[in-house]
């Protein structure tokens, strides 16, 4: 069975045109044999299909693939590997479209409310049931209008100012970098201030402005998104159920 035989599968469940070859092009610079690119393509098709109920909701696939294509652009050292990663980026892209969507203020609650609700179920029902909250954003035509030219993470940013933006993406980047686990969560939150306030004083801010109060408010709750995410992914049972860990929001 041929690459070029995968990558169509791909493409045709996630109504991608097969003359997209941006797939075929991040592959074109892996060293792995073509034995381990098929293993991964087949780790894909088997990610994708948990969306089989929301195959025909176009704009959502759209997002999968995106999903997708972040991460073949990262080479990890074993097919697990792959799979979390891609099971990683695909929760934190809806859980971030939902909450911008939904304009919620409290995403705190949110994040909770998410990590109960989902965090008990395997990997295809919290699928199925991320995918029912997200279904009527990805029909609303207005919205998907909105962010059509928005494939990063960073479409959650496209209502703030050009310097909020600037502070976020600086924060996503060094999030990357650091060791983020549950169980150094307030070591992170402190190192995560002290990178703050060297953002808003290269910017000549005040952080006792309202507005870098704010903004440390909604940095705060980047870091727990990505906690969150790591909390369903945990919980993701694989041979027995196991409660979700609880984020700190203290």
């Amino acid at each position: 069975m041929s690459l070029t035989f995968k990558f169509n599968q791909i493409k045709r469940f996630l109504s991608i045109p097969e003359d997209n070859r941006e797939m075929e092009e991040t592959f074109s610079d892996w060293d792995e044999s073509e034995e381990i690119k098929l293993k991964i393509l087949e780790k894909t098709l088997t990610f994708i299909y948990h969306f089989a109920m929301f195959k025909e909701i176009v704009p959502f696939m759209g997002s999968v693939f995106i999903c997708v294509k972040k991460t073949l652009e990262y080479k990890v050292d074993t097919l697990k590997d792959f799979e979390q990663l891609l099971i990683k980026n695909a929760l934190m892209r809806f859980i971030q479209e939902y909450i911008t969507y939904s304009k919620l203020s409290q995403k705190e609650k949110v994040l909770d409310f998410l990590t109960a609700s989902l965090g008990k179920l395997q990997l295809q029902p919290l699928i199925i049931n991320l995918g029912l909250l997200l279904k009527p954003m990805y029909e609303d035509e207005e919205y998907i209008k909105k962010i059509k030219d928005y494939e990063e993470v960073e479409v959650t940013y496209i209502l703030n100012s050009e310097e909020e933006v600037d502070i976020k993406k600086a924060i996503d980047q060094w999030l990357e970098t650091q060791h983020v686990s549950l169980d150094n969560q307030t070591q992170l939150k402190s190192d995560l201030e002290v990178k703050f306030n060297q953002l808003i004083n290269g910017c000549g801010l005040s952080s006792d402005s309202d507005h870098c109060k704010t903004l440390w408010t909604e940095v705060v709750e980047m870091m727990n998104m990505k906690l969150t995410v790591l909390s369903l992914m945990e919980s993701i049972p694989e041979e027995e159920k196991f409660a979700p860990i609880k984020i700190n929001n203290n």
